[in-house]
């Protein structure tokens, strides 16, 4: 990746841009665009939720974590998965519309498969009940992934996978 000539500010607009776009063929083209500067933008910006996110999983996924099979929705260039792994998490799906930056979520090698697909468009091409945890990280929202994906990505989760939380509540996951 080239080095980032852009400044906070530019980067702000970029983002700013991005969420005027509600069209998703023209966000799947914006990201397109850019793959090249999305990571050190996102550092520049001290965007924390793929960390953030990652460590939330596992707090309530202390245990059997290299078992455990994660899809990662709308993954981009695998941020989240690459958090998840220095946490211990071996097991990585992941779907984007974003043949760019599946491109570089590839060449980090942490995913088992990657799979181009347009999320929400159509139901996820996956079997119901196959994962153990599915995280979307930054990427709900209209004009991106639509929220409707949610009884999808449901699904996609195994039935009654219940964690414990710090309190030793269980912490559903997916509960039919």
């Amino acid at each position: 990746m080239a080095d980032n000539p852009r400044t906070f500010v530019d980067v702000q607009r970029t983002v700013h841009s991005l969420h005027k776009i509600s069209a998703i063929k023209d966000t799947l083209s914006f990201y397109d665009t850019w793959y090249e500067f999305y990571e050190q933008d996102l550092k520049l910006l001290d965007y924390q939720a793929p960390r953030l996110a990652s460590m939330s999983l596992a707090d309530v996924m202390p245990e059997d974590r290299d078992q455990a099979l994660i899809l990662d929705v709308a993954c981009g260039t695998g941020l989240v998965a690459m958090q998840l792994q220095n946490l211990g998490f071996c097991k990585f799906h992941g779907l984007d519309g974003s043949e760019r930056m599946l491109q570089i979520a590839q060449s980090k090698s942490v995913y088992q498969t990657l799979q181009k697909y347009i999320i929400g468009a159509e139901p996820l091409p996956l079997s119901s009940d196959t994962y153990d945890a599915v995280l979307i990280v930054g990427a709900l929202s209209e004009g991106q992934v639509p929220c409707t994906i949610v009884t999808e990505l449901h699904r996609v989760t195994k039935p009654d996978k219940v964690y414990p939380d710090d309190k030793g509540y269980g912490l559903p996951l997916n509960n039919q």
